[in-house]
Formats: C-alpha cells, sequence, structure tokens
C-alpha cells in the first residue's frame, strides 16, 4: 500500500503542475495560489484512502497578520477536486469585481487570523514536571486573558493546545480560537467548533 506521502504526492500531480504539497498547522495539504490575491488550501488528503472526503479552503492574503478565509467548501470527493477549485477560482474573481476588501469585517463569511506571536504582557506561564503536561477544564482560567472568557480547551495530534473563548461584551460575544501562532474569530460557538472538528480532540483525545 502506497503511504500518505506518496498518495498525496500522486493526488498533486493528478490536479497539475498549479498544484503544490505544503504544510498548514502541522498537516500536509495540497495548495494552489491564483495569482489574484487569492488561494486556496486542499485539506483532508493526507491519507491513503481514495474516499475520504476533502475541505477545500478559500483564502484571501498570503501572510500574517492578515489572512482571510473568504469560503469553505466541506465534503468534496476526490475527483470533484478540480472542479471545485475552478468554482473557487471564478468565486475569486467575482469578489475582485465587486469590490472585495481585505479589511472587510471577518464576521459572517469571512475569518480573520491574527499574529499573536508578541502576545504580550497578558501571557501567562506555567511550569510542568514530567514528560508531558496535563490539563483540565479546571484550567480554564488560566487561559481567560483581557475581555475574552476561555470556555473550552481542545488539542491537536501533537499536543499543541487550541483556546476556545468568548467576549465578554455582550455586544460583540464573538467567539476565538487560538492556536499557534494563529487567531481565528466566530460569530458563534458552532462554526467555532465547525473550525475544529477533525484538527483538534478534547483532552481525552476524543472527537469534537
Amino acid at each position: 500500500m502506497a503511504s500518505k506521502d506518496t498518495a498525496i504526492r500522486a493526488l498533486c500531480r493528478r490536479l497539475g503542475k498549479e498544484y503544490r504539497v505544503c504544510t498548514i498547522d502541522f498537516e500536509p495539504v495540497i495548495y494552489r495560489d491564483f495569482g489574484n490575491g487569492f488561494n486556496v488550501e486542499i485539506s483532508g488528503v493526507y491519507t491513503t484512502s481514495n474516499t475520504k472526503k476533502a475541505t477545500l479552503y478559500l483564502w484571501y492574503g498570503e501572510r500574517q497578520p492578515e489572512c482571510l478565509i473568504v469560503k469553505t467548501v466541506r465534503d468534496v470527493q476526490r475527483d470533484e477536486i478540480a472542479d471545485v477549485v475552478e468554482g473557487l477560482l471564478h468565486y475569486s474573481y467575482a469578489l475582485l469585481a465587486d469590490g472585495f476588501d481585505a479589511g472587510d469585517g471577518p464576521l459572517g463569511h469571512q475569518f480573520k487570523i491574527t499574529n499573536c506571536m508578541n502576545g504580550g504582557s497578558g501571557m501567562k506561564y506555567r511550569i510542568f514536571y514530567g514528560t508531558e503536561p496535563k490539563f483540565s477544564d479546571r484550567d480554564l482560567q488560566d487561559f481567560s486573558r483581557g475581555s475574552y472568557e476561555c470556555r473550552r480547551l481542545l488539542r491537536n495530534k501533537h499536543g499543541q493546545l487550541a483556546i476556545i473563548s468568548q467576549c465578554k461584551d455582550e455586544d460583540i460575544p464573538v467567539w476565538k480560537v487560538e492556536y499557534g501562532f494563529s487567531c481565528m474569530v466566530f460569530g458563534t460557538f458552532d462554526e467555532a467548533m465547525a473550525f475544529c472538528r477533525g484538527k483538534f480532540t478534547d483532552l481525552d483525545g476524543r472527537e469534537v
């Protein structure tokens, strides 16, 4: 049986020379730059299974701190990926024709990423003894910062934490997903968890 690396490279070659394999958020994905400020990420294809469906993300912008996920297409069959990508390409040009601006609000269908590398004085540090830090729901308050209250902790397969928090301002009760140096902002808890599904598990390793 072919390895995952062999399988994703073979799929990339079938899609065409405009595509390449790269790693995003620790996951090998297939990527295509549309050359108009938009690019597409094909996730869920690092597998030897030909029946597992892909998720496609249409991005605007090339680097942090200002990148937007403009559109997400889920449950795409392998033989439909190329057609869906072409549809997203036309969609991106339609957005530009309508005067799309990366400065548009991040809520609704656009999710904003900001660079949290310079986390500032609000960053907290903890010392752990042993080989692996242990977290539980009792630690939620340690990850609440400023106007955001931590409501849930998740982790990826590498042990990296994802912090799910909600703004305490009743006028803008948005939800935030923080992991690594990225921060995603969503309008509802369900949207935040939909983004996390397949990327993270709960602290006990169960799917969310």
